[in-house]
């Protein structure tokens, strides 16, 4: 696709509706219970990044979304928002995407398939594994071991070092010293494929090399810092393998840790891209949370004339007087779907 092509296909979703299918709170099913539930704040940053692509939002729960789907009283959709995450049970994870399966409405950021098997993190370790990417030593001692649940997210139950929830379901490995990075994966419209944008890596501002990014540091967002670092593209490109592995289209999220032994290792490390023996998968993340100041909104940030999203980010911004990154990150992902119908 071209930069002239990228414009008509904007004008020609104007109009389009988009359903956002969110949880409601008051929901009493407890099939339905969360961990965790995205609230106003996501809610608001996908109604304007509809408006500002000139769609129609169209704001469901999860129960009213497939009540009316069945009962086929549903206007007509042309587009799905799933906001159905923090599920305690895997498999309600499942419900929005399979519904729009069962519709045959494109469903973002994707299917039923992608999300069970990318948040399920035994699956996507044993599938990133089989691609030769690093992982951290399976079942070490526990002074050495770092336990993660196998299906929440947001670092929830995420324990370093404890051997009480050695009867726990979940994924127990060797815990990697260094520190947290993150790499998102975005439809690029130009090139008709999933391309890495900047990694964002997260660091203790005392540098302990000890530290993770765990449920409190992420609940207090404080004693940390970002910065944008460059890792082998190899890495990115075994990532992008990985995500089409797993049938996702749109958009996505990997995170991994930089292994080093000291604080001056690792600046001697992020001043070239960091090579690929330092770098061990930890988890995919199928449906990463967008929102003001979310590490994606980071990476879109940081693009600059060596990305290859430079100047389709540059000619977005240009067509759309108010411009957010989620918006961008809208659109690329409805190209995404249309382009997979054809």
């Amino acid at each position: 696709m071209t930069i002239e092509e990228f414009k008509e296909m904007q004008n020609s979703i104007k109009g389009k509706t988009i359903a956002i299918v969110y949880i409601f709170e008051g929901e009493t099913s407890k099939g339905f219970e969360h961990y965790d539930i995205w609230q106003s704040d996501v809610i608001s940053e996908w109604l304007l990044a509809i408006q500002e692509n000139a769609c129609h939002p169209l704001i469901l729960d999860v129960r009213t979304f497939i009540q009316k789907a069945m009962d086929k009283s549903l206007p007509h959709i042309d587009f799905v928002i799933n906001l159905n995450a923090g599920n305690k049970i895997l498999s309600t994870l499942g419900l929005v995407p399979s519904v729009c399966s069962f519709l045959d409405i494109p469903c973002i950021p994707c299917n039923t398939v992608s999300i069970i098997s990318g948040e399920h993190k035994g699956i996507a370790n044993c599938i990133a594994n089989s691609m030769n990417l690093n992982l951290p030593n399976n079942n070490p001692p526990a002074d050495k071991s770092i336990f993660r649940p196998y299906n929440f997210g947001s670092s929830r139950g995420v324990v370093k070092g404890i051997s009480k929830y050695s009867n726990k379901s979940g994924v127990y490995q060797e815990f990697i010293k260094g520190y947290d990075i993150t790499t998102p994966l975005l439809y690029n419209p130009i090139s008709g494929k999933l391309e890495a944008l900047p990694t964002v890596m997260y660091y203790p501002e005392n540098k302990d090399i000890n530290w993770f990014f765990n449920e409190d540091v992420k609940e207090k967002r404080g004693g940390y810092k970002k910065k944008i670092v460059e890792i082998d593209p190899k890495i990115e490109a075994e990532y992008i393998k990985l995500a089409n592995n797993l049938g996702i289209n749109c958009y996505c999220r990997i995170d991994a840790r930089i292994k080093c032994d000291s604080s001056n290792e690792w600046e001697q490390i992020v001043k070239s891209p960091i090579p690929a023996s330092k770098i061990f998968f930890i988890e995919i993340n199928p449906m990463p949370t967008l929102k003001k100041n979310i590490n994606f909104h980071n990476s879109i940030d940081s693009i600059n004339e060596n990305s290859n999203f430079f100047e389709l980010y540059n000619q977005y911004r240009i067509d759309h007087v108010s411009n957010t990154q989620t918006g961008f990150i809208l659109l690329c992902s409805i190209i995404a779907n249309i382009k997979a119908k054809y």
